[in-house]
């Protein structure tokens, strides 16, 4: 019992303690594979890059390479959408409003659409069947604010009715973060910082555009190393964090249960075909969840093995990155048998 009681405070202590600079505790694993394998690919990853591996309560692993360093924040991509899945989750856990609430409930213009079924759980999980130009938004900076950029988003045709195919846009991220400042009444930028990443102490990390445009809860995440790795933490600590719960038991289960079949996904990125997908992440192997990015980062938790790690770089990958990151994840897997 005393060892459920301290482990949230463990965690807190080892990742605070690096919430200025990397602290990497002493400890017995071998990661030498994993140093190989970094080597091996650093002129992919290219020469700034950061890696933190985080087990038994303290990061045991990390290496700053070039410019990067732990504490600096860097563009996230998609991997921003496991944080405003998180944040969704914990609107839920006060009661405010249900993944299987429609989204006109809140937002009336996508009734005026004939979009009025569309529910905010299918927004999470690519299932609108609203046609998207991409994977990306490609509206992004266009607009000062989110109500006008998901104020045209109802206006686009439905591509398949909702709920029956996925197709992976950022689109429906964008409508769930209108929904979550609509009922908070504050910008989502302010809303993310205040309700999600200040009980994590991710103090250095935001959503906020420097040129003053409309924030982005698909792909706009600016974040330290050390940060995603507190926020990967709290999903491996199943929801607790710092001696405080952020998720519930039942929306951590939502946070992490498999939203798709194989035959349902229809545009996929290829990196992650093959793969089925949660709320925000993406589900290599059971218990394996992956919120990785096409500019490069990854965040991984493995909950069969008992670790959480990110890979973050500098760099925006043109070509699939998916080998990369399976070979230094087959080191990090290796070094705890």
């Amino acid at each position: 019992m005393l060892t459920r009681f301290l482990l949230p405070l463990l965690i807190f202590s080892a990742l605070s303690a690096g919430a200025q600079k990397l602290v990497v505790s002493t400890s017995s694993f071998d990661f030498k594979p994993l140093d190989q394998a970094l080597v091996q690919n650093q002129k992919v990853l290219d020469k700034n890059f950061t890696v933190l591996v985080f087990k038994d309560s303290k990061i045991v692993y990390g290496k700053e390479m070039g410019e990067s360093k732990a504490n600096i924040p860097v563009g996230l991509g998609s991997t921003s959408k496991w944080l405003t899945a998180a944040l969704t989750l914990m609107f839920v856990d006060q009661g405010k409003l249900s993944l299987d609430d429609k989204v006109s409930t809140y937002l009336p213009i996508f009734k005026s659409y004939g979009k009025a079924y569309i529910t905010i759980r299918q927004c999470l999980t690519h299932f609108t069947g609203i046609a998207s130009p991409g994977f990306g938004n490609l509206h992004v900076g266009k607009y000062l604010n989110l109500e006008a950029e998901v104020n045209d988003i109802p206006k686009r045709e439905i591509q398949t009715n909702p709920g029956t195919e996925f197709r992976y846009s950022d689109a429906g991220y964008a409508i769930v973060g209108r929904i979550l400042e609509v009922i908070s009444k504050k910008p989502f930028d302010r809303l993310v910082k205040e309700t999600l990443f200040r009980p994590l102490g991710m103090m250095r990390s935001t959503f906020s555009n420097m040129d003053g445009k409309a924030p982005d809860p698909a792909e706009g995440a600016l974040c330290t190393p050390l940060d995603l790795l507190s926020f990967s933490a709290m999903v491996l600590g199943k929801g607790v964090y710092n001696g405080k719960r952020i998720l519930s038991d039942s929306s951590m289960a939502e946070l992490l249960k498999q939203e798709t079949t194989p035959q349902e996904p229809k545009t996929v990125p290829q990196d992650m075909e093959g793969y089925n997908y949660a709320l925000g992440s993406w589900i290599s192997a059971p218990g394996v969840y992956l919120a990785p990015s096409l500019s490069g980062s990854w965040a991984v938790v493995d909950l069969n093995k008992g670790y959480a790690a990110v890979i973050v770089v500098t760099k925006e990958f043109k070509e699939p990155q998916r080998s990369v990151f399976n070979a230094i994840k087959a080191a990090i897997d290796g070094a705890f048998p």
